[in-house]
């Protein structure tokens, strides 16, 4: 499968305290179905008239996000969103959580370890103390984002489309040369945070999907729970669990691309967009109607919502209830 990312709003407080949700999104594309997908979206695109190459979702009217939207629903294809109202996250409280997850970098690391290894880690915490409020919460958003889709669509297409979860293919909207170091120590850090989310919440497998690509491209031959490790919470004593090679299923094919030469993170800037406009009241009903066909849910909800100065709560989104039932009503479980 190929997983395109993008983000859409600005992360920042806005000094009047009006409204900004800014999120990151993730549409996630069978590789079987990519090539005629972007056939038919040039195709499309080239409808919409005017000589550019790339077409940026905030621009688009409701009758080509809808367009847009069914297309991708026609071809199989999923979206995840994380997002986070701005507005509600103080700048204290930001800082506070900041500095918090730039201890836990050093944590573990003593006088045991290699000297190099050692420096590496401090330069990394460093640049995360160092790192501004705005790509900081990116990256945040980011790590839970890719957690999800992991977890999304390891189940997905287990039991849809088996061959799909032989290849998990990240491809990272990364134009903006200014976000460089930021996105380099993110990709440096981004497998150990999401060890430690699986640790603390660990995924789960249905026993009637079929792994057998997944446990080929990325099952550990020792299935035995690394000493070094802390042991994962369990539903369960008795529950089984899959031992998995997280570095292969980032690593093995992660890049930062240019979106004007993707189709791929141009669909995903125009889904990631419609979604912020839907909930932000940017954007008629017509010109969502069918995102959450494109949604599903692990839990009780598909949507995702973040603050960051009520320990992840998601009270003060009142605003954006209408949109979000809207969405829901027609997400469906994962797997279906």
């Amino acid at each position: 499968m190929l997983i395109f990312i993008d983000e859409s709003g600005t992360f920042t407080v806005p000094p009047s305290r009006k409204r900004n949700l800014s999120c990151v999104g993730a549409l996630i594309v069978p590789e079987t179905v990519h090539n005629d997908l972007v056939c038919e979206f040039v195709k499309l695109r080239t409808s919409w008239g005017g000589a550019q190459h790339e077409v940026k979702g905030n621009t688009l009217n409701e009758e080509q996000t809808a367009d847009t939207i069914s297309l991708l629903v026609g071809r199989g294809c999923l979206f995840l969103a994380c997002a986070t109202e701005m507005s509600l996250n103080a700048d204290s409280m930001i800082a506070d959580f900041q500095r918090t997850q730039a201890e836990y970098i050093t944590d573990n690391v003593s006088d045991a370890h290699h000297p190099l290894l050692r420096r590496q880690v401090v330069r990394l915490r460093r640049t995360y103390e160092k790192m501004p409020a705005q790509p900081f919460l990116q990256s945040v958003l980011l790590t839970d984002l890719i957690f999800r889709v992991i977890n999304h669509a390891s189940i997905h297409f287990a039991m849809q489309k088996a061959p799909e979860l032989g290849a998990f293919r990240w491809v990272i909207d990364g134009k903006d040369k200014k976000k460089a170091a930021y996105e380099a120590a993110w990709e440096f850090m981004a497998a150990g945070l999401l060890q430690t989310k699986g640790i603390e919440t660990p995924g789960i497998a249905v026993e009637e999907g079929d792994y057998t690509f997944f446990r080929r491209s990325f099952m550990s031959a020792d299935t035995k729970w690394p000493d070094y490790l802390p042991k994962p919470r369990s539903r369960g004593p008795f529950e089984r669990g899959m031992i998995w090679n997280l570095r292969k299923v980032l690593y093995d094919s992660l890049s930062f691309v240019d979106s004007q030469s993707c189709c791929g993170l141009q669909l995903v800037d125009i889904v990631t967009n419609t979604f912020r406009r839907a909930l932000m009241g940017r954007l008629k009903q017509r010109g969502y109607e069918r995102l959450g066909e494109l949604m599903r849910r692990l839990g009780p909800s598909s949507v995702e919502l973040h603050l960051f100065n009520s320990n992840g709560s998601q009270r003060g989104f009142s605003e954006y209830d209408s949109a979000v039932a809207w969405i829901e009503s027609r997400s469906k479980m994962v797997g279906v």
